[in-house]
This record gives structure tokens, sequence and C-alpha cells, in this order.
């Protein structure tokens, strides 16, 4: 994992976007997974930038509070915008381009991107993605999105055969020309964290990252066989960098048990344990129904 020592949330969040390792590690013909060693390398020559943005993170705030899209997967690709926008070996040259025929949108370029040093135009993909493994974890069809809305071997398939492909069309060729403009490579840059059932030995899915990001899920009446921590209920805006806090904003296990049955929240919760202020782990606590349910109201 990659080093964070900023006190400013949205500075973690950013370096966690840049250097964290990737969630996939594949070899699929015409597309480009960029491998740990670039995350690790990006990030470390970013690091005198982030530690003078965490004594004075007001001007990535100002970028942050622009958003429209509260969306995580937008903040997502704000940070790495926001990096783009602030580093000598790559230009942004486009954000969010639609690409558009008859009326209808074919789809949207996330990243256009200006290669300094090897002058080509790379075509980046991005995405932030959580799953929760059920059933044989070696198998993507059997992870899921905490609101199981999304799955990991569909989403996979939308990134290689649709938003990868998107610079093919013809239609959006004709929309480079017309700037000047040809991709000469496209990359997929997919983050987010793997959530293993509790307490069970479980496989890895086949084209994860051997050093993906990764976590553990167990339903509320399991909670406790938890080790003894002081445990942070997150928000969806917190689940990218590890966070720190002190433990009076914390629950113990008999206080988060407590806090679980009390409230009921019908719906996965993502936890953080902390020791002595520092997260040691992260997790879900869903229903004990969650598993055989269909959509969750996340």
């Amino acid at each position: 994992m990659c080093h964070l020592p900023y006190a400013s949330p949205e500075v973690r969040d950013l370096a966690w976007s840049l250097c964290s390792p990737a969630l996939l590690q594949r070899r699929d013909a015409g597309v480009h997974w960029p491998d740990d060693a670039w995350y690790a390398a990006i990030g470390k020559r970013f690091h005198p930038q982030l530690s003078r943005l965490d004594a004075n993170p007001q001007a990535l705030h100002e970028i942050l509070a622009q958003r429209r899209d509260r969306r995580l997967g937008h903040y997502f690709e704000t940070l790495w915008r926001y990096w783009l926008e602030h580093n000598p070996a790559y230009r942004l040259l486009h954000a969010n381009l639609p690409v558009r025929a008859a009326g209808n949108t074919l789809g949207e370029f996330d990243l256009l991107v200006h290669d300094r040093h090897t002058d080509k135009v790379l075509h980046w993909e991005l995405a932030v993605k959580f799953y929760l493994g059920t059933g044989d974890t070696r198998q993507p069809a059997n992870w899921w999105g905490p609101g199981r809305r999304d799955r990991l071997d569909i989403k996979t398939e939308h990134l290689l055969r649709h938003q990868s492909q998107l610079s093919r069309h013809s239609e959006a060729q004709a929309l480079l020309a017309a700037q000047g403009l040809q991709v000469d490579a496209t990359w997929l840059i997919v983050k987010g964290r793997l959530f293993y059932p509790w307490g069970a030995s479980n496989s890895s899915p086949s084209g994860a990252n051997p050093r993906h990001p990764r976590g553990f899920w167990l339903s509320g009446s399991q909670l406790h066989g938890l080790r003894q921590a002081h445990w942070l209920a997150l928000g969806k805006h917190q689940w990218l960098a590890p966070v720190g806090t002190t433990a009076a904003a914390t629950m113990n296990n008999a206080e988060l048990i407590e806090w679980w049955h009390d409230t009921r929240p019908g719906y996965p919760v993502s936890l953080a344990a902390l020791v002595d202020g520092r997260e040691v782990e992260r997790g879900f606590v869903v229903p004990d129904d969650w598993a055989r349910n269909g959509p969750q109201p996340l």
C-alpha cells in the first residue's frame, strides 16, 4: 500500500487515488492496464505537491466544491483531473467528452490525455469499485456491489467491450479529427477494494491484482466475533483512503453491536477498525438477508 501521511481527508483521497494498487491486473488485447509500479511512481513524484497541498488544501477544496455530480465515481475522476492539471508528465486535453450520432450519445471519453514524453494521445477510462464476494469467490460473477446493482464481471465486460472501444467508432474519430487528435492507446485505470466473507478462507476472483486493497464483510448477527478495536461507520465519501480520527468519534465493539441492532439500517454499512487512531482494517456489515435479496437501497 502507498504511504499516506496527510492530515486532509481530500488530500489523502487524492494520494490514494494515484498510488494505491490497481483493483484488476489483466492482459487484454487493445487496452493497457497500468501496473502498480506506475501508480507508485506517479504517487512518489507527486509527494512534494501533496505535502504543500496538505498544508493549504483550499485549491483542492474549491475544485471539489464545483462538482454538480456528487457520486463517488465523479469524485474519483475529479481527483485524477486535479493531478493531471498539476503534473509535468501528462496534459489533460478533454474530460467527459461526449460522442454523439443521430442525436444519440454513443459514449463519453472520461479523459483524453497528452503524454508529453511519448507525444501520444491517450484515452483513459477511470473507475473506482467496491465488491463483496459470495459463494465461489474465484468467479467474478459472484462479486457484487454493496447495493447489489453492480457486479465485477459485468463491469469488466462493459469496460472492455464498450467504454474502451469508443475511439474506434467513426463518429468518435471524426470528432477527434476535427480537433487534430487521434487516440494512440486506451488505458483502463480501475481502483477500489474487494471485501471477502469474514472468517472464511477465500480465493481472489480471476483477473484481480494480487496486491489489490481488500477487506471483509459479515452480517449483523456476526458482529460479536469481530476483533477488539475502535469502529467508525463510514459515509460513502469516506470509502477511498484509510481514515484517521480520535477514539471519541468511534464505537467500541459493544457499542457497535448496540448501534447496529438499534438503528437496523437495512443496507450495508462500511466500517473502519482503528487502533491508536490509525485505520488497520476495512469492512462491511450487511443485513442478515443481504446475500439472498435483490437490490439494496444504498
